[in-house]
């Protein structure tokens, strides 16, 4: 009969340290690793964050100037009113059309796109961009008025007679939106959206009543 004796297993000490030292080690380099590929990582979405707002802000410019383009339509359209035609033929001093209490306060590029004798057939995604774009100045100013003669004499007789017709030089300044929050006519950055566009237009047009 046998007897099964146990003996102690000697561990050598130094061959532990070590391997706790390259355990140790290892998950050193592994959290260098992670904190390396997070920051990577948010470098990336920063990058692909910019890139989109640069591209949709250009893919909107053009909406943004058509709705400033507006503001020269509206203004001209305006010019044929007769509070349009006093104020043309009077001072002429720079005024804002689109300010709050104005004539052109709120209007918005949808209704000016709508084709002249015809029922508004377009589709709704189109609606809603263009009832996005609008302006938020329409400013006027006269900048001078001439006067063309027109001279002539009665038939059979030698009267002279004059006519004259006057043109008028206006200049108009309009900043256009599209999607932009706006509190009255200033940005709010509180609510800003990425694919928002802004452009600023100015035009000098001479209107003969």
């Amino acid at each position: 009969m046998c007897h099964l004796s146990r003996k102690p297993i000697l561990v050598n000490p130094h061959l532990l340290r070590r391997s706790q030292e390259q355990s140790g080690i290892a998950l050193v380099v592994t959290l260098i690793l992670l904190l390396v590929l997070m920051v990577m990582g948010a470098g990336v979405s920063y990058i692909a964050t910019m890139q989109s707002d640069l591209v949709a802000a250009v893919a909107n410019k053009p909406i943004s100037i058509e709705a400033g383009e507006t503001c020269f339509d509206n203004a001209i359209e305006w010019f044929a009113t007769s509070a349009g035609n006093s104020w043309i033929k009077g001072v002429g001093t720079a005024y804002d059309l689109a300010a709050t209490g104005a004539p052109l306060n709120g209007k918005t590029m949808l209704a000016d796109t709508i084709p002249l004798g015809q029922t508004d057939a377009r589709s709704a995604k189109f609606k809603d961009r263009a009832g996005r774009a609008s302006y938020s100045s329409c400013l006027v100013q006269k900048l001078a008025s001439t006067a063309s003669l027109g001279i002539g004499n009665e038939v059979g007789t030698s009267n002279g007679y004059g006519v004259s017709t006057f043109t008028y030089t206006i200049k108009i300044t309009s900043i256009g939106n599209y999607n932009v929050p706006l509190t009255g006519s200033a940005i709010n950055t509180t609510f800003w959206q990425s694919n928002s566009s802004r452009s600023v237009l100015e035009a000098v047009v001479q209107y003969t009543p």
